[in-house]
């Protein structure tokens, strides 16, 4: 759910936009927020055990360094024209479909594992503030 609501912040602050880019564009945050996304999926579906979860911190806390730089640079591209607006609630959909049920998956697997949680959980927290 939380990572739900990070893509949602996302697209919002991408469809509002604010001053000057500095050559990025809304799609080009988007995609990398994507990746990042897919990044942390991965992360969180190698841990298996108290060594790969130990392993995975240092892993999260790099990804969610570029989420918080995707926010930043998601305020500072110029809001998209309709067209463009369109494509990335489209590919926001298609994120939500396709990466969302396995990281959520991943995320209810590892709950389910108190004594993995307790590694990551510090890891974790806060990563809806990312964006």
């Amino acid at each position: 759910m939380k990572t739900m609501m990070l893509v949602l912040a996302l697209v919002l602050s991408l469809a509002s936009g604010c001053s000057r880019g500095g050559g990025d564009t809304a799609e080009k945050v988007f995609a990398d927020m994507t990746t990042n996304m897919q990044e942390m999926a991965a992360i969180l579906d190698s841990v298996a055990d108290e060594a790969t979860a130990k392993a995975a911190v240092p892993r999260i806390d790099a990804v969610r360094a570029k989420m918080r730089d995707c926010a930043r640079r998601a305020r500072a591209v110029p809001r998209p024209d309709a067209a463009t607006e369109q494509r990335i609630n489209a590919a926001a959909e298609t994120v939500q479909r396709d990466v969302m049920p396995a990281l959520m998956a991943t995320r209810q697997r590892l709950e389910s594992r108190p004594e993995l949680m307790a590694i990551l959980a510090p890891a974790l927290q806060g990563m809806e503030n990312d964006l």
